[in-house]
């Protein structure tokens, strides 16, 4: 229990001192962002003779000089803390730019690590369980400001204001809406054909004006 306290008073003071600088994050008021954008850690791990998601980069083999990659059809080698990069569509109406390096490898395997830029379009969130069997999938930080009667990006949430239960949100189909700071509030489902979401927020500060929030999206794409 003593351990679990410290980790929540970590998290609690970490979220503070990212408020000041959470307030250009603000959406639109009164309608849910249709294009998002997101920069998360990615990492990979491709076994030998298969290939990166549909990028056309292939693990061939491993020699003494490092790795042999078919990228495009062309042969390449790398070697530890070389970097690949790709851009396309892993499914339709969304956009991906991943800049990873190579952080170790064996004869069977090759680890990537580095980051995935993502831009999903036509943005039409409905509430749902979401199938997360996906091998494609992304995870990290997301900080918003949300004005009043605005969209929480992603989600059907949107925040109706500062009450003395605390801020009030909409969207939550019977379940208790009012939230004081540090208390979370999670939302998960579908942002597109192909493309879901969860995420896992703490209310940092809010007001008569907006609502500040700070935590952890995850991606998932069905491809």
């Amino acid at each position: 229990m003593v351990e679990y306290a410290r980790k929540w008073l970590w998290l609690m003071g970490a979220l503070l001192v990212l408020s000041p600088v959470l307030g250009g994050c603000l959406t639109r008021v009164g309608a849910t962002p249709d294009r998002l954008s997101y920069n998360l850690p990615a990492a990979f791990t491709i076994e030998r003779g298969s290939a990166l998601l549909d990028t056309g980069i292939v693990y061939e083999a491993s020699g003494e000089d490092g790795v042999y990659l078919l990228i495009d059809g062309q042969r390449a080698l790398k070697r530890r803390g070389d970097s690949i990069q790709w851009q396309g569509s892993p499914v339709s109406g969304t956009e991906m730019d991943l800049d990873l390096r190579i952080l170790w490898y064996t004869d069977e395997q090759m680890h990537l690590v580095g980051r995935a830029s993502i831009i999903v379009l036509d943005v039409n969130p409905q509430t749902g369980v979401m199938d997360t069997t996906s091998e494609l999938s992304f995870t990290g930080p997301v900080a918003y400001g949300i004005p009043h009667g605005g969209y929480l990006p992603g989600t059907t949430l949107t925040y109706e204001g500062e009450t003395e239960q605390g801020a009030e949100l909409g969207g939550l189909y019977n379940e208790y809406p009012y939230r004081q700071i540090g208390d979370s509030i999670i939302w998960e489902g579908r942002l597109r054909d192909g493309v879901y979401m969860r995420v896992e927020l703490r209310t940092v500060q809010f007001g008569d004006n907006a609502l500040r929030v700070a935590g952890i999206a995850t991606l998932w794409f069905d491809s």
